[in-house]
């Protein structure tokens, strides 16, 4: 019998993401509180948070495999999270065009049962076209850069805003995939079938 696995998010990408690997899973969303501040290493960070979000949702279950995340945009050393209003995410996107910038993903898989812990990340770089205005305040238009870190969707309308991708794809979406996947099989998790 296959294991319950909890995905600590509500995030629709990341949904997506685990059932496009074929994995049977429940959601329950983390109630852990972000603390930007709690490391300056952008790497730690991730890791840091996406464990704490794993464990806040671990201590309700004893036998399951919980699966925490988190991703963030870095640039010229600092943070980008989600933008305050439009003017906030044009003034992103200004920054951003033409320039190559770093996405974060941090991940934890708590296994409850066995009282194991993964907890990595992946990256990526990612590259903007110049943008003309025009471009972006058309884009800002549409509100989806509201609702994401960085003020872009790249799965969503951003995607022709984009020049270049190096690096582990799926962690700009929002989950090291195959990390998931190596450490989900190490755990006895069956796939394909």
């Amino acid at each position: 019998m296959q294991r319950k696995i909890i995905l600590a998010s509500r995030s629709e990408r990341r949904k997506s993401l685990l059932k496009q690997i074929g994995l049977d899973f429940e959601i329950r969303e983390s109630e852990y509180e972000e603390d930007m501040t709690a490391n300056d290493n952008p790497y730690e960070l991730a890791k840091f948070l996406a464990l704490k979000k794993a464990e806040d949702v671990a201590r309700h279950y004893d036998d399951a495999i919980i699966i925490g995340a988190d991703t963030f945009v870095i640039f010229e050393g600092k943070f980008i999270g989600k933008p305050k209003d439009k003017e906030d995410a044009k003034k992103t996107l200004r920054k951003l065009s033409g320039i190559k910038h770093e996405i974060i993903s941090g991940l934890a898989i708590i296994d409850t049962k066995n009282k194991t812990i993964f907890n990595d990340y992946g990256k990526a770089e990612v590259e903007f076209r110049n943008l003309t205005q025009e471009e972006i305040d058309d884009y800002v238009a549409t509100e989806e850069p509201l609702l994401m870190a960085g003020s872009y969707g790249l799965m969503n309308k951003a995607a022709g805003l984009i020049e270049n991708i190096n690096g582990d794809f799926y962690s700009i979406i929002g989950l090291p995939l195959n990390k998931v996947f190596i450490e989900l099989r190490k755990m006895g998790i069956k796939f394909y079938n």
